[in-house]
C-alpha cells in the first residue's frame, strides 16, 4: 500500500512539473469586437483575437472564450484565449 501511495505522489508531482514547463511560455490574449448585432460583434472579436495572436508569432492553444455585453452602439464582446510560443 505504500509503494501505491509513493507512486501515486511521485506521478502527480510529475504531472505538476510538466504542465508548468507547459505553461511557462504561454500567455492569455484578448481582444474587444464591436457590432450593431450580437453575431458580427462576436465576429469582430474572435477575427481580431486571432490576428493578434499572430502578430505577436504565437499559436492559439485551448478553446476561445467570449463573452458579450450591451455597447454604445450596439453589442460589445471580448474574447481571450491561452497563445503559445
Amino acid at each position: 500500500m505504500h509503494s501505491l501511495k509513493l507512486g501515486f505522489a511521485t506521478a502527480t508531482v510529475m504531472c505538476a512539473l510538466s504542465a508548468t514547463a507547459q505553461a511557462g511560455d504561454c500567455t492569455r490574449v484578448a481582444a474587444v469586437g464591436d457590432g450593431l448585432t450580437h453575431d458580427l460583434a462576436v465576429v469582430m472579436s474572435t477575427h481580431g483575437l486571432a490576428n493578434i495572436i499572430e502578430a505577436k508569432g504565437r499559436a492559439g492553444k485551448g478553446p476561445v472564450h467570449t463573452k458579450c455585453q450591451p455597447g454604445t452602439f450596439g453589442t460589445e464582446c471580448t474574447s481571450w484565449q491561452n497563445a503559445c510560443k
